[in-house]
């Protein structure tokens, strides 16, 4: 296959992701409605003067992580409206991967083949379980780790002030964005460092420079934006490290996503794919092996030494498996060929491998669009600014709930108010975000706990005046009081009954 050929195959492909996204946006993809609906609230508070929600939710700007995502989406929805602004968003996220791959890529001198094959199984690593899970500035904060690679490369090959400003410039913006992406980064200077000291490439008081705004983000987040948290904010104090049965099991994590049969196929090609360029290329190492390789094996340790959550944070060990495959591919990639022709099957399987990948993340945002359509009928009944209790019946579908977080398109469709956004009063990491009074509400999982949980049904019969159940429910396990408004099969609508006094 020519060069020619297999980047208009790449064009085609990621036109076609693109197109998908669109199509189906907004994308129930499970924390991402939460996020809209911040983004719609925040953009009120920002631009105009809390027109609609100013009564319900305050916004400080706090030098913390999320921030950065939060106020690119709510600019966006104050320019083009929330529904656009979705669509939009996702693409981007969907795009960063591969994006600042080729900034990568470009910056490490990669050849054309190796660069086009790379970007093409990134959209299908682009696509991955943080995706489907909306873990929108996660993924972002990905992108900028690349970003910040890229000038990294530029900097071994020719150090400059401005250069370094703007690696700087990056390291906050990685801050800003998401924890994880600072500590990724520092990770990586600090094994670029012991590599290029080991090579004689790289000199102490320069690498000392390049691991100074790591070190300068973790410390101002250590000392002083962990104090950003009130004394009412609900907190809960955890640790989950895992067994070595269940590291060694999560090792395959990001690529399980809806269906396991579907995902395992998907899978299969990908270790064709592995397989049949390992067996096109020689044994040989050089540095655009090993490097890459390097990276892959500190953060294959990463994993194991980190806990999977702590206090606010989950998947905290997981994030780090985003990077390994990208890198061992690269290493991969860069291994000599045996021979020119060894390269034609090696690509049709990464364009399999990408079609088969379209072709289930298609059928299973159709499939989610469909409900979600019937889910917003019921929600266009909620009278505007009501408050509204969505009760979540779904399950867990390997990684993913299904369709957790919907209940934001009643702030997003009513500007109703729900107890369940993303704020620092409920214990999440936006602490630049907040309730003004949060109101009582149940645990958003009270209904998948196989114990009775306490639910206080008079408190959440006096404190709001619907209740959004999704479908199937068993009415014996939701004791409340009132009128159904609508119904249908995804959801139900009901009028709560004010309790006597």
């Amino acid at each position: 296959m020519t060069h020619g050929t297999a980047r208009s195959i790449l064009l085609l492909a990621v036109l076609s992701y693109i197109g998908v996204i669109a199509w189906f946006s907004p994308l129930v993809i499970q924390d991402y409605p939460n996020h809209l609906a911040r983004a719609l609230i925040m953009a009120d508070l920002m631009f105009q003067h809390g027109a609609e929600f100013g009564a319900t939710y305050q916004y400080h700007f706090l030098f913390t992580p999320y921030v950065l995502g939060d106020l690119i989406l709510a600019a966006l929805v104050a320019v083009v409206g929330v529904s656009v602004a979705g669509a939009l968003w996702a693409i981007l996220t969907f795009l960063s991967l591969p994006l600042s791959l080729l900034v990568y890529l470009r910056a490490r001198q990669t050849s054309p083949d190796v660069t086009v094959l790379m970007l093409l199984i990134s959209l299908y690593l682009s696509t991955d379980t943080f995706f489907v899970m909306g873990f929108t500035e996660f993924k972002l904060s990905v992108a900028i780790v690349f970003a910040a690679l890229a000038l990294l490369e530029l900097l071994r090959q020719r150090w400059s002030s401005m250069r370094y400003v703007a690696f700087v410039v990056v390291v906050v913006a990685s801050y800003l964005a998401h924890l994880a992406a600072t500590v990724f980064i520092g990770a990586a200077v600090g094994a670029s460092a012991v590599w290029g000291v080991a090579l004689r490439r790289a000199r102490i008081a320069r690498e000392i420079l390049l691991i100074s705004p790591v070190v300068a983000a973790l410390a101002w987040h250590e000392l002083v934006a962990v104090h950003y948290r009130e004394p009412t904010d609900l907190i809960n104090q955890f640790s989950i490290w895992g067994t070595p049965g269940t590291k060694i099991s999560r090792l395959i994590w990001d690529f399980l996503r809806y269906n396991t049969y579907q995902e395992l196929v998907l899978l299969a090609l990908f270790a064709a794919f592995l397989g049949f360029a390992l067996r096109a290329r020689l044994t040989r190492k050089t540095p655009q092996v090993l490097e890459p390789w390097a990276y892959a094996g500190v953060f294959l340790i990463l994993y194991f030494a980190l806990p999977f959550g702590q206090t606010e944070a989950s998947y905290i060990d997981v994030r780090t498996l985003a990077l390994v495959p990208v890198f061992l591919i690269l290493g991969l990639l860069n291994l000599p060929r045996r021979a020119a022709s060894t390269g034609t099957v090696v690509q049709y399987l990464a364009i399999a491998l990408v079609a088969a990948n379209l072709a289930v993340l298609t059928y299973h945002f159709r499939k989610n669009s469909l409900w979600l359509a019937q889910y917003r009928d019921i929600v266009a009944k909620i009278p505007e600014h009501s408050d509204v209790l969505p009760i979540y019946t779904g399950g867990r579908n390997r990684n993913l709930y299904t369709n957790l977080h919907v209940g934001s398109f009643a702030v997003m469709d009513r500007h109703a108010l729900i107890p369940y956004q993303f704020s620092g009063n409920v214990g999440s990491p936006m602490t630049y975000f907040r309730y003004e009074h949060l109101p009582y509400a149940p645990t958003e999982f009270w209904y998948q706990e196989k114990r009775d949980v306490n639910v206080d049904w008079k408190r959440v019969q006096d404190t709001y005046r619907y209740a959004l159940i999704m479908k199937p429910f068993s009415p014996a396990r939701i004791p409340l009081q009132g009128r159904v408004v609508a119904q249908n099969d995804a959801a139900e609508l009901l009028a709560l009954d004010r309790p006597t006094r």
